[in-house]
């Protein structure tokens, strides 16, 4: 098996001392490949095959905070140590190895890279944020391919998708749910959805792990128009219509305006015989929805029609 000699170690004034050349590019959780190897040799460079002590590898530095894995320490054979199962699990650039081993003089090698491996799953890297109803998600939804390591696995550029994980409004989602990943990231920029309600949405990939969000919220806008949602039955004249008239604050999409708290006002449209309408006609919304419970006419006839209005929304008919 072929193997990388990083590392030399001469002899000087009867006190070893290493030099490193630098370990190979690899991949998070495999391991370095050719092999590490450490030569210990004289001061003309002569392998010492006499030496058979310990020699150990660590880290210099671990800019990702990566987890080194297999036998660390190997004692040398006829003056050379191999390090055949070296790996880290974190992706980064600049980690070198050192060789302190006593009483060799340490050194430390030139950085090398570790590169993320496959794509294994999903993650939602930048949650689904409340929104109002109709309006873009903001900041853009993010879902990021990663490796069996938690790395983010930028050579990936296949397709994400995502969709509903949960739908108990009966939303619909829209914009652009379907994006090639960029270095690992597929980001969502125009999402958005119509119904006013609490949702997740799922992320799926071919080969790949899905993700399902945090839940979020959706609020309906602001209101734009007076809907009669407890519509006037048929009555005698001079009781109470039953049960309660009562109408909705709604937004352009439907939703009800649960924070509209406005007054309404209510009051005969089609009027066939001249009656009179009574009752409390103007009464305040509570969660956006007028209710009036004592509405009367005082004169027989059919056809009747009540309308609702309120300062600055669409009335009602």
């Amino acid at each position: 098996t072929a193997t990388t000699e990083i590392y030399t170690l001469s002899l000087r004034d009867a006190l070893p001392i290493f030099f490193i050349a630098s370990p190979a590019q690899s991949t998070a959780g495999a391991a370095i490949a050719p092999a590490v190897r450490v030569a210990i040799q004289d001061a003309s460079g002569n392998t010492v095959t006499s030496f058979t002590g310990d020699v150990t590898v660590a880290p210099g530095a671990n800019p990702a905070g990566g987890v080194w894995s297999a036998t660390t320490t190997v004692a040398a054979v006829a003056g050379g140590a191999t390090f055949s199962s070296l790996s880290v699990d974190k992706a980064a650039s600049g980690y070198p190895l050192v060789a302190p081993s006593d009483p060799l003089t340490p050194a430390t090698s030139a950085p090398f890279t570790v590169i993320a491996g496959a794509a294994t799953e999903l993650l939602f890297t930048v949650q689904p944020s409340a929104a109002t109803a109709g309006a873009v998600i903001t900041p853009q939804v993010e879902v990021t391919a990663r490796d069996a390591h938690g790395n983010t696995a930028t050579s990936f550029t296949g397709n994400v998708t995502v969709a509903f994980g949960s739908n108990p409004a009966g939303g619909t989602l829209s914009g652009t749910t379907q994006v090639a990943a960029v270095a690992g990231v597929a980001a969502f920029s125009a999402l958005s959805m119509n119904t006013a309600g609490t949702y997740t949405l799922a992320a799926s990939g071919t080969g790949l792990t899905p993700d399902t969000s945090a839940s979020f919220t959706i609020s309906a806008g602001a209101v734009s128009h007076l809907v009669f949602t407890g519509q006037p039955s048929a009555a005698t004249a001079g009781a109470s219509i039953t049960p309660a008239v009562t109408v909705t604050a709604r937004d352009s999409l439907g939703n009800t305006v649960t924070g509209f708290t406005g007054n309404v006002t209510v009051a005969i449209g089609t009027n066939p015989v001249g009656g009179v309408l009574s009752g409390t006609l103007t009464r305040a919304a509570s969660g956006g929805i007028a209710t009036f419970d004592d509405l009367r006419i005082n004169a027989a006839a059919p056809g009747y029609t009540l309308t609702a209005h309120a300062t600055g929304v669409t009335g009602a008919v």
